[in-house]
């Protein structure tokens, strides 16, 4: 194998070990960021089913306080043995009942106002000022439900701009009738939405810029919110997820990753991670709401810090490869060097002599022949006198690439000197194939070459030796094919003379 050959067959083999470590780095670091990817959004999602307990917890404790003080509103009225509508009336506009409702409201940061509506929507009572100003609240959901059904369950209204102050409320409403189930007007405590987005606030920040925290009725209608968006209270969310987590047990408190639109963003798509959880007791909905960007916030970081330690790695493998082949490479040109010829390229002395000692130890082993044909080039002193040495060492390397084209790839052709040659013929079956091959030679070094714009012709005198026949030594050997070559030279050149001991 030649030096191209080796440096190519090395090369390849280096680059395809950096390209399989390079693959194990990209890989590994695939692996990893995946891994970690997975357990960031499992801790996120553990973060909002927990968070989403608390929101309920704080939700039914809150609802619990204001269904307390509504339903001190209408035992108040029970209490009276009240029976008509005028009777009710005088009781609730009294200025006790105000107190009343006054000490209900400061006694609860959460409830906004407290309220008597008589049956015509009017407000008889309420927690603000007395006596009442003139505000007519027939037009409420609750009021249009209450004054027609004999429900006494406590009824959850939507969020509506309050009339007295214009903040978001939502109410908790009770009907009030006589014995006889007669509908004499409405207890009401209402609800700050904003009061409880502060609340929400508090908790949310420690989620990051992106998360949301929300409060719904069953029947998906937006109650209140943080971030606070005016305009969003009040509008219903048609959103499957909410919808599901609603009708399906199994999905309470379940954390969805889902894409789906939401009528709370105009039914724009965002990649968002939920949980709702029914608030035990009564119809409301909690959830938190993290967005892709903010869940997966944390996991980028450290993605990034993995691939650019990464990509480093790469650098440094490319550089470390880059390095190492041009190592490779100086140690192949320098064992080339110290093994070949510099002019011809074929392996010098040194290395001739060690394939000779292959040769001779694997004839002697498989008890086979082998050749030496020793060649000396008759003309090359005239050339070098006559044309220069340029020209001569183009006669060299000419008649070296002849050589090759005459023999084996199995054989060996050397330069042992300046105008001297030896080819070893392993593996020969007899006399007569190593003189055919020796005479190849010589036909093929007598044909004209160009150098220096002239023809010139070179010629070479050929000695053969073949073992064991001629020598069981490779000094012996060696000596036999010279003498022989000696004897071609000495007998007129230009052709071939097989060893004779005479």
């Amino acid at each position: 194998m030649d030096l191209s050959s080796r440096t190519n067959r090395v090369t390849r083999i280096t680059t395809i070990a950096a390209i399989a470590i390079a693959i194990v780095f990209i890989v590994s670091a695939s692996i990893s960021a995946y891994i970690l990817r997975q357990s960031s959004v499992k801790d996120r999602s553990e973060q909002l089913s927990n968070l989403t307990v608390v929101l309920a917890e704080h939700a039914a404790q809150t609802m619990f306080s204001a269904n307390t003080a509504l339903e001190s509103l209408t035992d108040a009225v029970s209490a009276a043995n009240i029976r008509t509508e005028k009777e009710y009336r005088e009781f609730a506009e009294k200025k006790a009942q105000f107190l009343n409702l006054e000490e209900k409201t400061n006694a609860n940061a959460i409830i906004d106002v407290a309220t008597y509506v008589g049956a015509n929507g009017k407000v008889l009572n309420f927690s603000r000022s007395y006596p009442a100003p003139n505000i007519d609240l027939s037009d409420r959901d609750y009021f249009k439900y209450l004054s027609t059904h004999t429900s006494t369950q406590t009824y959850f209204s939507n969020p509506v701009k309050n009339k007295g102050n214009g903040k978001w409320v939502f109410y908790l409403a009770k009907r009030i009738s006589n014995a006889n189930e007669e509908f004499l007007g409405v207890a009401l405590i209402g609800v700050s939405a904003e009061v409880f987005s502060k609340f929400y606030e508090q908790i949310g920040t420690n989620l990051g810029d992106g998360a949301s925290l929300v409060l719904f009725k069953k029947d998906q209608t937006l109650l209140t919110r943080w971030p606070f968006v005016d305009d969003r209270i009040g509008k219903v969310n048609t959103s499957e997820v909410l919808e599901n987590a609603i009708n399906d047990p199994n999905l309470k408190g379940r954390v969805i990753l889902t894409d789906s639109p939401t009528a709370l963003r105009d039914n724009a798509r965002v990649q968002r991670m939920i949980s709702f959880r029914i608030v035990p007791n009564y119809p409301l909905v909690v959830g938190a709401i993290a967005t892709e960007e903010l869940y997966l916030a944390g996991w980028r970081q450290s993605a990034y810090g993995i691939f650019y330690t990464t990509a480093l790695s790469l650098v440094l493998l490319l550089i470390g490869a880059k390095l190492l082949l041009k190592s490779i490479r100086s140690n192949f040109k320098n064992q080339h060097l110290a093994n070949h010829d510099p002019l011809t390229g074929l392996p010098n002395r040194m290395l001739f002599a060690d394939r000779l000692q292959q040769t001779f130890e694997l004839a002697k082993r498989h008890k086979s022949k082998f050749a030496l044909i020793f060649i000396d080039l008759d003309n090359l002193k005239s050339i070098n006198d006559n044309h220069s040495h340029a020209a001569g060492d183009i006669a060299i390397c000419e008649s070296a690439k002849r050589m090759l084209n005459c023999v084996r790839t199995s054989d060996t052709v050397a330069r042992i000197g300046g105008d001297e040659f030896v080819v070893l013929l392993p593996n020969i079956d007899s006399e007569a194939s190593a003189l055919a091959i020796a005479e190849k030679i010589r036909v093929a070094l007598l044909q004209k070459f160009m150098a220096n714009n002239s023809e010139l012709v070179t010629g070479a005198s050929l000695g053969v030796a073949i073992y064991p026949e001629h020598g069981e030594t490779e000094a012996e050997l060696s000596a036999n094919a010279d003498e022989a070559m000696y004897q071609a030279k000495s007998q007129g050149r230009n052709q071939v003379r097989l060893y004779s001991p005479k």
